[in-house]
């Protein structure tokens, strides 16, 4: 990771943000692109929900989140650059059935809703809206599309536009310090795909990130 001082906004922010906190010899860690995700159920309610991305991780596995903790271990780093919310089904044998957008028929509501985002309860990121993310209204999307499937009763189609949210500025998540995503989101019914399918929604971000590298980089 040696060249991450050497340009870019985002290479030399993830060196220096941990230096100006005494974390040194960033540079010299393995770089890498990181993405982590948490998920948490989604479920009817007749007023606004607060979901707390992150928080308690500890309490679920793969393939609901990919971390143990919400803090990055000794050596890590990330720079977060981007992120997205999708839908996830679980079905009643414990199978992922299906990951989709919001574009979905009942839950496109789910973009009228604000993030929240803090490092060590250092709010980094205020009341962004959610809709900026669907694909009309994000600067960065490259397409929306349609997909088609065959039903016993007709066509139908589920919207598949391409919700990644790319941020002006990339906030850099320090080793070892806890970090929450705040999403809160209106009223909103429930109806799976499917009898017995369990809904969550999952939250990735993404970015350049370090590894601990102890002998060398590559």
């Amino acid at each position: 990771m040696a060249r991450l001082n050497k340009g870019g906004y985002a290479n030399r922010k993830i060196v220096q943000v941990p230096a100006n906190m005494g974390i040194q010899g960033v540079q010299n860690m393995q770089g890498t692109t990181r993405s982590i995700y948490d998920s948490l159920p989604l479920v009817t309610s007749s007023s606004a929900q607060t979901l707390r991305f992150f928080e308690n991780v500890n309490t679920r596995q793969f393939p609901f989140t990919n971390i143990t903790e919400n803090k990055l271990q000794v050596g890590e780093q990330l720079s977060f650059e981007r992120f997205s919310l999708a839908l996830m089904w679980i079905a009643p044998t414990g199978e992922v059935a299906e990951i989709e957008p919001f574009a979905r028929t009942g839950f496109s509501g789910l973009y009228r809703s604000d993030l929240n985002f803090s490092i060590a309860q250092d709010q980094v990121i205020k009341r962004l809206p959610i809709h900026t993310m669907f694909a009309p209204f994000n600067k960065d999307s490259q397409f929306y599309g349609n997909h088609y499937f065959q039903l016993f009763g007709g066509v139908s189609s589920v919207g598949i536009p391409q919700d990644i949210f790319h941020m002006d500025n990339p906030i850099i998540i320090p080793q070892q310090i806890e970090f929450v995503a705040e999403w809160k989101i209106p009223p909103i019914t429930v109806t799976p795909p499917q009898p017995g399918y369990v809904g969550y929604v999952v939250m990735t971000i993404s970015g350049l990130g370090s590894l601990f590298a102890p002998k060398s980089t590559y």
